[in-house]
């Protein structure tokens, strides 16, 4: 007996020393994807903490951890896919260690990040671009483009994902060292360009896009239409427009975007000329970010005939849009289906108006048997320009925490899941602990600026 107890001890002590070791108890393919989203994660997150040596020597660190982890990651392609380069005289110190590391990639498709200074390193470039059919994803961080000119620009068969990043923050004259890999790409969906250049290159393959961010500071609003134009097959659009320019108007016909979900616009007033200019039937998630708007009321009614030929939105969050609470109530009134609303006033103003009074909260608050506005609403944020009593807040949040009866009016109704009132009017500590009772008894997610009658300082809630 006590041999057996001792060999099912060891038995016991060996299992728990392998299963420390990811190596012996994870699938291959399992533990290959987890290492390939650590790598990835660490490359696209900004705020990551490897330094950026580290990060252009991924995978080579998960090496250091055993003999036995070195030996699979040496032995497998995929992780040497992902590749971050400064190709810049006097930072790329070691070519030949470079093109090992591309060997090991072996066929795999390559996800490439570049970042080229005022001094290109050419045979590094060389080195990398011959790989270009290779490509799922280009990441190019550069001060000028005039180098892709050095080279082949052809054969990106298997790109998929183009981003464009210009150090220059001037506006450069045009060039078009784009146009052949535009050209060369037929699997190309999404581009993302924060550039000062001239994306005009981007129309040749705008019928093959889904996905577009246009960072448009330098351009007028005409050529951002004819781009859009280009592009008719979008899903999702993403423009970021700062130029003060005098719009010319009529612009252009409208332009029909009959496939895109999402769209996300930041900007001067340019934003509300776009949206009057485009329809897109088929859009989901609104989020328009006005800055300094000036309340013309052309411009409210641009956004309110975009949103009358969007029916089927679900999502609208508009910043510094609206100014009067009838714009607000307007758009609760007309869009029946929305589980998401976000509004927030201007808060740069030293007398903020009350853009919500408590005829949205009323409109709000669920009626049984009766009508009452956004019967599907999931998640409510308010910020900036709220000035109603607390009684009436909590009355309208109380009546959407529990479904409606059997009454015609609650088909598809909703539960109210998620709510934030920041940068508002304080509340009352007995509200605040009514609040707190609806998130242990229901759930309710409650976030924002809240402040005590008797104290000076605010209290930020997130419970």
């Amino acid at each position: 007996m006590m041999v057996q107890s001792s060999v099912t001890k060891s038995n016991t002590s060996s299992h728990q020393k392998q299963s420390t070791d990811p190596l012996k108890v994870l699938l291959c393919e399992l533990l290959v994807h987890i290492f390939c989203i650590w790598i990835q994660d660490a490359l696209d997150d900004p705020s990551t903490d490897l330094e950026y040596n580290s990060l252009t020597q991924l995978p080579t660190s998960l090496c250091r951890v055993s003999k036995s982890w070195r030996d699979f990651v040496y032995a497998c392609p995929v992780l040497w896919t992902y590749i971050t380069i400064e190709a810049s005289e006097g930072v790329v110190t070691d070519l030949p260690v470079f093109q090992e590391r591309l060997k090991r990639s072996q066929s795999a498709p390559l996800f490439v990040n570049v970042i080229v200074g005022e001094h290109p390193h050419k045979d590094a470039l060389r080195v990398l671009f011959a790989e270009c059919s290779r490509f799922r994803q280009l990441a190019l961080e550069v001060l000028d483009m005039s180098w892709l000119r050095d080279f082949p620009m052809k054969g990106f068969t298997q790109l998929e994902h183009l981003v464009v990043m210009d150090m220059n923050t001037e506006a450069p004259a045009h060039k078009d060292e784009l146009g052949a890999v535009f050209s060369s790409a037929p699997r190309l969906r999404r581009v993302e360009w924060h550039s000062a250049s001239d994306p005009g290159s981007i129309t040749v393959i705008g019928h093959q896009l889904h996905f577009l961010d246009l960072s448009a500071t330098h351009l007028p609003i005409t050529c951002v239409l004819k781009i859009l134009a280009a592009c008719p097959n979008l899903r999702r659009a993403a423009i970021f427009m700062d130029r003060y320019e005098q719009v010319p108007a009529p612009l252009i016909e409208r332009v029909l975007l009959p496939d895109l979900c999402s769209l996300y616009l930041t900007g001067t007033r340019h934003i509300a000329r776009i949206l009057g200019c485009i329809r897109a039937p088929q859009l989901r998630c609104l989020d328009a970010h006005w800055t300094q708007y000036d309340g013309r009321a052309q411009d409210l009614e641009s956004l309110g005939a975009f949103l009358e030929y969007s029916p089927h939105l679900v999502d609208i969050a508009l910043q510094g849009f609206l100014q009067i609470e009838d714009g607000l109530i307007n758009i609760i009134m007309n869009n029946k289906n929305l589980t998401s609303l976000s509004v927030t006033g201007k808060s740069s103003d030293s007398s903020p108006r009350k853009l919500i009074t408590e005829r949205t909260f009323k409109l709000l608050t669920r009626q049984e048997g009766g009508e009452y506005g956004l019967p599907r609403l999931e998640k409510l944020v308010f910020r900036c320009g709220l000035d109603v009593p607390d009684e009436v807040v909590l009355r309208m949040i109380e009546s959407r925490m529990s479904p409606p009866g059997d009454s015609s009016g609650s088909r598809g109704a909703s539960t109210l899941k998620y709510i934030c009132l920041d940068r508002c009017k304080p509340m009352a500590v007995e509200s605040i602990s009514r609040l707190w009772a609806m998130y242990q008894e229901n759930g309710l997610k409650v976030e924002g600026a809240f402040a005590n009658p008797n104290q000076p300082r605010y209290i930020y809630l997130d419970f």
